[in-house]
């Protein structure tokens, strides 16, 4: 099997288990889930270069650049299957607005071992004897997935992708943040600190401006309360969040928009920039909270010891050293 990747190029893929799990339904379904959400004013928001499944072949070839052992690149081409339609959303849409789990925007995470177990990925690892509990383990793969300040395959995909669909970096900064990579004791690092400086400032600004940002602040804002209503009022079904592709979500709803006027009123909505939209504690539709993300990355010195930017670059420690984990609003509709 042959697959070209618009970041790290074309590889050919001879494993069998490889190549049954790239033509499995689970990672098949995420073609149809985008990585940020429902929030059509912004269309690249649903576009297909930023996809559940392009991130997740992306982080899986990622790995394989790095020779990691076959059971890390498993795991990191399935570790988003469990995401439900429109991704992050499913933590504003639930009943019980867990606020922790909008804070760490965790639902994914919490059911990926029993989806999993529950898709066909679980008959295809066990058709070719992988140990299943120890590929669902992320201790055991450092590269795929580690605790923030650190970089991980995840991570680095995630943000060098989205940056690079939004324009916030060339082909010439894409090329030179892939090519800077390196594996020092186990774990992804920067070959130099002008190239991880380069990184954690992009990957600051990409939280800042869009993952954790007004924007995004907005859209679950919206999306959450328009996919609440139309399972209350049973245009949709819960389950159909981990059955149906956005576009399909998008579709069982339609047909009650302008029978439904709160539905209509907050499809509308997200049909309106941003800056219809502001941050006001005193008049609000509804209170949430966006996860923030932070990287600290090592590189190597030239003395071949590892540093993190912070410790070269103060100002940036100072960034870092201001923010909390995660930002409160209180989304309020401008009239114009």
């Amino acid at each position: 099997m042959i697959i070209n990747d618009k970041l790290y190029g074309t590889f050919n893929i001879n494993e069998p288990i490889l190549i049954d799990l790239l033509n499995s339904k689970a990672i098949s379904r995420l073609k149809g889930i985008s990585m940020g959400g429902y929030y059509p004013a912004y269309p690249i928001i649903q576009s297909e270069d930023l996809n559940r499944y392009h991130h997740s072949i992306g982080v899986f070839l990622l790995l394989r650049k790095f020779n990691a052992s076959i059971e890390e690149q498993i795991a990191g081409l399935i570790h988003d299957t469990s995401h439900s339609a429109f991704s992050h959303t499913i933590d504003y849409i639930k009943e019980c607005e867990n606020d922790e789990e909008q804070k760490t925007q965790s639902g994914q995470d919490d059911i990926h071992e029993n989806f999993i177990k529950h898709s066909d990925i679980y008959e295809i690892l066990e058709k070719h004897s992988f140990d299943i509990s120890y590929i669902l383990d992320d201790k055991n793969f450092p590269l795929k997935e580690n605790n923030t300040p650190d970089i991980c395959a995840d991570r680095i995909d995630y943000s060098i992708r989205t940056a690079y669909a939004y324009k916030a970096i060339n082909d010439e900064q894409k090329d030179y943040l892939i090519n800077s990579l390196r594996i020092y004791n186990g774990s992804f690092v920067f070959k130099d600190f002008n190239s991880s400086q380069f990184f954690a400032k992009m990957f600051w600004n990409m939280d800042q401006e869009h993952w954790s940002g007004i924007k995004s602040a907005v859209m679950f804002t919206l999306s959450g309360n328009l996919f609440k209503i139309a399972i209350k009022n049973k245009y949709l079904k819960f389950a159909d969040f981990y059955e149906l592709s956005d576009f399909e979500i998008i579709e069982k709803i339609k047909p009650h928009i302008n029978k439904d006027l709160e539905l209509k009123k907050y499809y509308e909505d997200l049909h309106l920039t941003k800056e219809n939209f502001t941050n006001n504690p005193n008049d609000y539709i509804r209170k949430i909270f966006c996860k923030l993300r932070v990287v600290d990355p090592y590189f190597i010195t030239p003395s071949y010891e590892l540093k993190r930017v912070s410790e070269l670059d103060k100002d940036f420690a100072k960034q870092l050293k201001s923010i909390n984990k995660f930002k409160e609003y209180f989304v309020s509709k401008i009239e114009k």
